[in-house]
């Protein structure tokens, strides 16, 4: 009994204090509401409305008499009714959207607003559109504001002179996001000048939905960028080559039978000649592990941007264009951060190459121990399958039995004239330590950092 009465005691007293609050806040409001209606009407008016107000001013400072009190009462009852019609009739729009499931960074995309009058009386006069975002404001002691990427709208507002209750109306337009990740579409901005344009209101209706913003391909319009190419150009062609082959079997040799492989064994055994017949496998299977830690001294934008990581994911993104135009089928694993919901990692198997762009797109750093456990329980998952890894950390450590298995392409940091000075191998250092890996391949294939610019650890997949 003492247990239940505390309960309901606590339950009373929560039910109390819920409805003081709303009480105070209905208190608040009431107050509120005659400024907030001064400052709605205010905003609202239009240079015809304006003139209205003027000609009904102008009318108390002349002597009373025919003409101006009916000019008077003219002038103030078009202001009211005006005003009451307006805001009466403004239309109440529900908004929804027609848009891909993700796009790739710096590329327009299509985008149709669909919009039902919920009212029940009609729209009259009305027009939508997406709402230009505004740059943030510059904070108070703040040297300058942060660069944001803003997306570009491409659209032709159109204007509605009516819209019955229920009925819905369209607009399409061309939206540009210059920056990776998951992004909201920007606000529906909704506005009416019903009756006369004598007042003009506008509101932003806060959009739900969301669009993937995927890493654009990299593109070889430098000699870092075509070196990287190069790199996974020649790991895809000898996968890709024939050197994985199923055996099939063995049978005699015939006039005309191209040769591969002779079987001398068997040959031997027999007295005639045989030869091993090999069959490429209908499906290539391939591991891919996206290594998103960076190093501590990894640089950003102004916008909090990792230029280093983005052109790894645009070389992740190249990668899974290439094959999936072939026949091989990607096993897909992403590091992730401890917030996340997958903390080991996210792993995807027999997925398009869509939901695989979608990952890349919500990709975000990771600590250097959290990354390094990540990637070699994937490597365990891996096993003998052939693995490719693209890091952008110079120093990877995995275990030396799991990094004979795979292979590594590590993107250097890209040159920055504005960064600060900070000790940086150069030309002729990195040429000495291209020189050492070629001297001792086992060493470079366990130490990483030990490869040049662009290059890549590459075991037999």
């Amino acid at each position: 009994m003492t247990n239940q009465e505390s309960n309901i005691s606590e339950r009373n007293e929560s039910l109390q204090t819920g409805g003081v609050k709303m009480a105070a806040r209905l208190v608040w409001r009431t107050l509120l509401a005659p400024f907030r209606a001064f400052l709605a009407v205010r905003k609202a008016m239009t240079p015809a409305s304006v003139s209205l107000l003027l000609f009904g001013i102008i009318t108390l400072n002349i002597i009373w008499g025919f003409p101006w009190t009916g000019i008077f009462s003219a002038c103030v009852s078009m202001f009211a009714a005006g005003c009451l019609i307006h805001f009466i009739t403004f239309p109440k729009l529900e908004t929804s959207f027609t848009v891909p499931n993700s796009a790739a960074k710096g590329q327009a995309f299509p985008v149709t607003i669909h919009v039902r009058n919920q009212s029940v009386l009609p729209a009259l006069d009305f027009g939508f559109d997406f709402a230009n975002p505004a740059p943030k404001k510059r904070r108070w002691f703040q040297r300058k504001a942060k660069s944001t990427n803003l997306p570009t709208i491409q659209q032709t507002p159109t204007r509605h002179q009516i819209l019955a209750a229920g009925e819905m109306a369209n607009l399409n337009a061309m939206i540009t996001y210059h920056r990776r990740g998951i992004h909201a579409l920007p606000d529906t901005a909704v506005n009416g000048s019903f009756p006369f344009h004598l007042f003009e209101s506008s509101f932003k209706k806060a959009s739900l939905t969301s669009i993937a913003i995927t890493p654009a391909p990299l593109a070889g319009d430098d000699a870092h960028s075509r070196e990287l190419l190069n790199n996974l150009g020649g790991w895809s062609h000898k996968l890709l080559s024939g050197d994985q082959l199923d055996y099939t079997g063995s049978r005699e040799y015939e006039v005309g039978m191209a040769v591969r492989r002779w079987d001398f064994p068997s040959w031997a055994r027999l007295g005639i000649p045989i030869v091993r017949e090999y069959q490429s496998p209908s499906v290539q299977k391939v591991f891919l592990i996206i290594d998103t830690t960076l190093d501590d001294n990894a640089w950003h934008d102004d916008s909090d941007e990792h230029p280093l990581l983005e052109r790894m994911l645009s070389l992740a993104t190249t990668a899974i264009h290439e094959l999936t135009k072939q026949t091989v089928k990607i096993q897909f694993f992403l590091t992730t951060p401890s917030g996340h919901s997958a903390n080991s990692g996210v792993f995807l198997t027999d997925a398009d190459h869509e939901s695989l762009l979608i990952q890349l797109a919500a990709a975000a750093p990771v600590k250097g121990e959290q990354g390094d456990r990540q990637i070699n329980e994937a490597l365990e998952i891996a096993g003998r399958s052939p693995t490719l890894v693209l890091t952008t950390r110079n120093t990877l450590k995995m275990s030396e039995r799991l990094s004979r298995t795979c292979t590594v392409i590590r993107t250097d940091p890209p040159f920055r004239t504005d960064a600060p000075e900070t000790p940086r191998p150069n030309a002729v250092t990195r040429r000495a330590r291209g020189k050492q890996s070629k001297k001792s391949p086992a060493d470079s294939q366990s130490n990483p950092e030990s490869m040049q610019q662009g290059s890549s650890t590459n075991a037999s997949p």
